[in-house]
């Protein structure tokens, strides 16, 4: 069965995918297509979310895909894999910050992150589209902290535990940082609404 999400950041595993780099390890060609098609989209706006411009974003897409063929047999079946690639891709996301220095080329506050589909439905208000737009800028203007861990627990839905153990942090660290990027971004959304204006507000 496909991969589905339920109430409560819930998902049934697909037990299929568990095999994927088992299989991918032992030579099998098809096992790695396979994972890339469920998890190319997952990763792409993960760091599109986070704020990673396109050039850069390609090649973190591909360095990231790499590390997880590389890593495929110390992979265990009994290991849930979309935390385990969201590790993959967090590490040489944070790492890439780290070491390179090069923060103002990754986060390019006026760059919107490619939306998985530009048009929107048919039902859409031109209202709700306009606060889409307004949500996926201000989330830019978060703390690389913050940001990182709203895009995992809201975007993503992996459950605060999860997280914790991706990030190496506490979860207590996460809940904070998931607060604190939620009242910020209540704040900026009180300063718009107040304002008139559309462009994220203002920080206090």
């Amino acid at each position: 069965m496909n991969r589905d999400r339920k109430g409560h950041g819930l998902r049934v595993v697909n037990l299929e995918e568990l095999q994927w780099l088992p299989r991918h390890a032992r030579g099998d060609s098809d096992a790695f297509p396979a994972l890339m098609n469920a998890y190319r989209a997952p990763v792409w706006n993960y760091l599109a979310r986070c704020g990673v411009n396109l050039q850069l974003r390609e090649d973190l897409f591909q360095d990231i895909f790499l590390k997880i063929h590389q890593s495929a047999p110390s992979y265990r079946a009994a290991w849930p894999l979309r935390p385990w690639i969201f590790t993959i891709a967090a590490n040489t996301l944070r790492n890439h910050v780290r070491d390179r220095q090069r923060h103002r080329q990754v986060f390019a506050p006026d760059e919107l992150p490619d939306p998985p589909d530009p048009r929107p439905r048919v039902d859409e208000s031109a209202v709700i589209v306009e606060t889409k737009a307004w949500l996926d800028k201000a989330i830019m203007l978060l703390p690389f902290s913050q940001r990182e861990v709203l895009v995992l627990v809201t975007l993503e839905s992996l459950p605060l535990k999860e997280v914790a153990a991706i990030l190496k942090v506490s979860q207590n660290t996460v809940k904070t940082r998931l607060r604190r990027a939620r009242l910020k971004l209540a704040d900026m959304l009180t300063a718009r609404e107040t304002t008139g204006r559309s462009d994220g507000g203002t920080d206090d």
